[in-house]
Order: structure tokens, then C-alpha cells, then sequence
């Protein structure tokens, strides 16, 4: 075949991506409204389309600099632009979202202003110490962040956003030493900076430094002394999400094997040191959850696995598979899977068993807690770069230089494209905004002024934007910062007395989930204690249960008390909050 040959298929690919790349960076609404069907309005998508852009353009660099490499030429400078480039995509990517928190963020928020001005553990400055965050890590860091007058949303997306950079910035290093491909780089971000990623970075939630600290253990263990250093980040990794347990004993478990396998001898008390460390930091961790709350699991565990099963393990048309399976398809990287176990014989067998390992423990506890409700599959998201690097560098070695180079082009220009569309439909109905349950707590403490409501009380689900804000009291539906509901989740018989004798809040708000769909708000206490409570002018406002507690209501300004024949009150409409 004649250089031309070989030439020609190559520039035309270079016009087509940087003409696309420069077209969607200069017009992105033009663009978008020639070649997109979006679930939001193209004028609100520019970022997305810039960051889908930018992608273009750092594959077309790919495509020159592997080309520069093949000639024997130096490319470190152009790998550092490459490098800012493939940064510069994702952040436009998250942009997007930078005024969306998720609301169960806000919780872990409360504790860590708590903790930081001086209040103690608590999601509510005076209430009794309970643990409704679920990463003690991440919670001290945001504690630290507002100590030193750092606002703490900012800071939870800024940190989140920080760590998955470095993350992006670790795994092309890596891949780039292993394969010397910058086209490798390319999909290796477009892989693991799926919508998944872009989301959760972006939500004021661990996951972010989850993912970071799961790519360094795959990292250690790349190393020739790499058993002290995968336990230590294990110990940390304990400290920051409750399922590592169940990564620490998969990992421990594949050591052995390991050992097994290059020595014939299992060598037990050298591979001890993988469950020791981690195993010490769990029972200090355990030890501190009875001293300081009286409880060695946090409230999460008790509220979200209510409904988990070891059965589900084992099935494999249960919610929980389903989740995993609908994640890999969403993402795109349902088409590298196949390609995680092939590796390449300058792979090291640390690595591929730990990774391997890691990814089994996480994903267990993923298919046992029968997955998530939010959407764009947070508990996938941290493992995406053990997924993603196996099979990257499978690539490498399973192809020739000709065809790795189409496949990776390919594959990128999909997986960029695929998380345009992804985040395009999160952004339209994203999961539970922080702001959204902020404007609720506050049009409830609202109506409490103005009848004179006295430390007013709300029943809801969401316990994010109102415990941090701390506009009103809050009884949490959800059980994340009550014990006593998130002990009790599905149990009517304790939750009647509990609700409407003990905490008797002021108000009920909220969908038939959680607590409420054990079926406790359907006894005679809502009707003869409470009365319906209607907001028409305010959509924000429409759900299942909306209700005043009756000895509560007073005539107000801007507010409507409807009665029967025999003056008997049967509805509260609100008609103007204004001031």
C-alpha cells in the first residue's frame, strides 16, 4: 500500500475532528440544534457542546502526536497539552451541573459546620449526637474547608472536581507508560469521564476521592514492594466509605491466591499485613461510632440496607445486577468489558489480581445492596477506572498499532458524544437538587412565621438543604439522621406512636417512600391530627403528603383556612409567601 494510502484516511480524520471540535467550541447552539435531540433547550447546553468540542480536538492531537512518536520525533511537550486539553474537556463537561448539588450531600454538610463551630457530630446544633453521614473522611475534610472560612458546597464540588482531575491525570500517566499511545490517553478520559463521573465529582459526595484512593491500590500494587502501601490506602478507604470491609476481604483473598501461584505456599502471615492495618482502623473506627454515638453502624447502613439480601448475589435478573448491567450500558463501557481480564505480558500479576480484586469486592456490595435509586449509577462511579485501565491497555496489546488507533478514535468520538447526551438528560431531571429541598424547608419555616409557629417542626424525606440550613426543625422520613426511623424503616407499628406521640411534628411533607411506605401515615392519626396542606402558586410544593398539624393553624396573611358546614377545618391553602 502506498504512503498515500496510509496517509490519507489519517488527514481526513484530522479535518473532520478539529472541524468538528472548532465548530462545537466557537457555535455550540448551532451545533446542537443540527445534530442533537436533547432533553433540555440548546441555549442552556453550551457546555456541554464545548466540552464535547475540546474532546474532538484532543483526539485529533492524539492522532498527530502518536504520529510525531512514530517517526522517532519528541512529544513530551505536546503530552503535556494533550494533558490539558483532555482536563479542560471534562471540566466543561462538569460545568454543566455547577449549580446542582445532590440534597443528601447537604447532611454530610450539617455535620461538618457542626463539627467545625464546635457543636459537636450533629446535623442539628443542641440534638443528640447520631451518624447520618456516610464517609468520616469526607466530613472531616469539609470541616476543615469551613474552619478556614471556605464556603462548604463550594468547597465539597471544588475538592470532588480537584480529586477526579488528579485521578484523569494518574490513569493517562499510567496508561502512557505502559503503552506509549496518546490515542490511549484520550479514551482512557472518555472512559472513565462517562457521565457517571462527570455527575457524582460535581455533587458534594465522596465518591470522588472513593474513586482516587481505589486507582491508587491498583497503582501500589503495580509497585515491588506494594503490600504495605494497598494496606494503608485500604485503612483509608475505611475510613471513607462503610463497604470496604468487603474490599479489604477480596483483596486479602487474592493474595493469598497470588502467593499460591508464584510460590506453591499461601503465606499467610506475609499477606497478613492486607487485613491487619485496614482491620485496625475499622475496629478504631467501630470503637469510636459506640463511645461517641452509642451505636457501631451509622445510620445510613441501618436506613438503606433494610431491603438488601445475599439471595441477590446469586441472582441475576435481581435489582442489583440490573443496576450494574444498566450502568455499563448507559456509559458506553459495556463495549471494553469484555477486554478487563485480557492482559498483556508486561503486566505485573499484583496488579491485575488487586484490581480485579478491588472491582469484585465493590461490585458485590453494589449488587448486594440491589444498587441505588439516584441516577447516573453513583456506586459505579468510583470503580470506573479499574474497569477502564485493564481494558485500555488490553487494547494495546491485543491489536495492531493500525487498528488500536481506528478502535481508540472510535470508541472516544462514542463515548464522547454518549456523555453529551447523559449529563444532558440528568441536567433536565436531576436527582433530588439541593436547592429544590432548600426552597421547601424554607416556604414551610415560612408559613410558620406567619402563624407564629414556635421552633416549628417538619416530617420529611429529604434531610440535605434543611438540616444544613437549619431553617426548620426536621423529623427525617429517610432515617439518615434519625436512628430511631432508620432502625424502624418499615415498621408501622413503631412509627405511628414515634411520629404523631413522640416528635409530633408540624408539619408532613413528602412522597410514599421510606418510612412512609411502611404504610404509617394511612392510620387514623393523619386525618384526625393533621389537615391537608395545599401551595397552587407553587408546583415545587405538589406531593403525596402535605399536611398541618390542626392545633398548629392560625389566621395568617396570605393564607386561606377552608372549613365544612360545621366549621370544622378541611384544608389550608397557601396562597402568597412574598414578604
Amino acid at each position: 500500500m502506498t504512503r498515500t494510502a496510509h496517509v490519507l484516511p489519517t488527514l481526513v480524520a484530522h479535518l473532520l475532528l478539529l472541524a468538528l471540535g472548532g465548530a462545537a467550541l466557537a457555535m455550540p447552539e448551532a451545533v446542537l440544534a443540527r445534530v442533537s435531540h436533547l432533553a433540555g433547550p440548546f441555549e442552556t447546553r453550551d457546555w456541554l457542546m464545548r466540552g464535547f468540542g475540546a474532546g474532538m480536538i484532543a483526539l485529533s492531537l492524539a492522532l498527530w502526536i502518536d504520529a510525531r512518536r512514530a517517526e522517532g520525533q519528541p512529544v513530551a511537550g505536546l503530552l503535556w497539552l494533550l494533558g490539558a486539553g483532555l482536563t479542560a474537556c471534562f471540566l466543561l463537561y462538569a460545568q454543566q451541573l455547577s449549580d446542582w448539588w445532590i440534597d443528601d450531600a447537604g447532611i454530610t454538610f450539617s455535620y461538618a459546620r457542626s463539627l467545625a463551630e464546635g457543636a459537636g457530630l450533629t446535623f442539628h446544633p443542641g440534638t443528640p449526637p447520631t451518624e447520618g453521614y456516610s464517609s468520616t473522611t469526607w466530613m472531616a475534610t469539609l470541616a476543615a474547608a469551613h474552619s478556614l472560612g471556605v464556603d462548604i458546597p463550594q468547597a465539597a464540588k471544588t475538592i470532588g472536581l480537584g480529586l477526579t482531575v488528579l485521578t484523569l491525570w494518574i490513569s493517562i500517566t499510567w496508561v502512557w507508560r505502559v503503552t506509549e499511545s496518546a490515542l490511549a490517553m484520550v479514551l482512557t478520559v472518555a472512559a472513565i469521564g462517562t457521565a457517571p463521573t462527570v455527575v457524582w465529582a460535581t455533587s458534594g459526595q465522596e465518591h470522588a476521592l472513593q474513586a482516587l484512593l481505589l486507582l491508587l491500590i491498583a497503582v501500589a500494587a503495580h509497585l515491588r514492594r506494594w503490600r504495605l502501601p494497598v494496606a494503608l490506602l485500604l485503612s483509608l478507604l475505611v475510613w471513607t466509605r462503610p463497604e470496604t470491609p468487603l474490599i479489604v476481604i477480596a483483596v486479602f483473598t487474592a493474595a493469598l491466591y497470588m502467593t499460591r501461584v508464584e510460590e506453591g505456599r499461601t503465606r499467610f502471615w506475609r499477606n497478613l499485613i492486607l487485613a491487619a492495618l485496614p482491620f485496625a482502623a475499622f475496629a478504631g473506627l467501630m470503637a469510636f461510632r459506640m463511645q461517641y454515638f452509642g451505636d457501631p453502624f451509622p445510620n445510613p447502613y441501618h436506613a438503606k440496607t433494610s431491603a438488601s439480601s445475599f439471595a441477590g448475589l446469586v441472582n441475576p435478573f435481581g435489582g442489583g445486577w440490573r443496576y450494574v448491567w444498566g450502568g455499563l450500558q448507559d456509559s458506553g463501557l459495556i463495549l471494553m468489558l469484555p477486554l478487563v481480564m485480557v492482559v498483556g505480558a508486561r503486566d505485573s500479576l499484583p496488579r491485575r489480581w488487586v484490581i480485579f480484586a478491588a472491582l469484585a469486592g465493590h461490585i458485590g456490595f453494589v449488587v448486594w445492596a440491589k444498587g441505588d435509586w439516584m441516577g447516573q449509577y453513583r456506586f459505579l462511579m468510583p470503580v470506573l477506572p479499574l474497569i477502564v485501565l485493564p481494558a485500555v491497555m488490553a487494547i494495546d496489546h491485543g491489536f495492531s498499532l493500525r487498528s488500536r488507533a481506528w478502535l481508540a478514535t472510535l470508541a472516544s468520538v462514542a463515548l464522547f458524544a454518549n456523555t453529551l447526551t447523559q449529563v444532558d438528560k440528568f441536567d433536565a431531571d436531576p436527582t433530588t437538587p439541593l436547592a429544590v429541598v432548600s426552597e421547601i424547608g424554607q416556604n414551610f419555616a415560612k408559613v410558620a412565621e406567619r402563624m407564629s409557629i414556635q421552633s416549628p417542626l417538619l416530617a420529611h424525606h429529604d434531610a440535605g438543604a434543611i438540616s444544613y440550613e437549619r431553617s426548620i426543625g426536621l423529623v427525617d422520613l429517610g432515617g439518615l439522621v434519625d436512628r430511631d426511623v432508620a432502625k424502624n424503616m418499615g415498621n408501622a407499628e413503631f412509627l405511628r406512636p414515634y411520629i404523631f406521640e413522640q416528635k409530633q411534628p408540624h408539619f408532613i411533607f413528602g412522597a410514599r417512600n421510606f418510612a412512609a411506605a411502611s404504610g404509617f401515615l394511612d392510620g387514623p392519626e393523619l386525618a384526625r391530627d393533621y389537615v391537608p396542606l395545599r401551595f397552587p402558586n407553587h408546583p415545587i410544593m405538589e406531593s403525596d403528603y402535605s399536611h398541618i398539624r390542626r392545633d398548629a393553624v392560625q389566621e395568617a396573611t396570605g393564607i386561606t383556612l377552608t372549613r365544612d358546614a360545621d366549621g370544622t377545618l378541611t384544608e389550608v391553602i397557601v396562597t402568597d409567601l412574598d414578604p
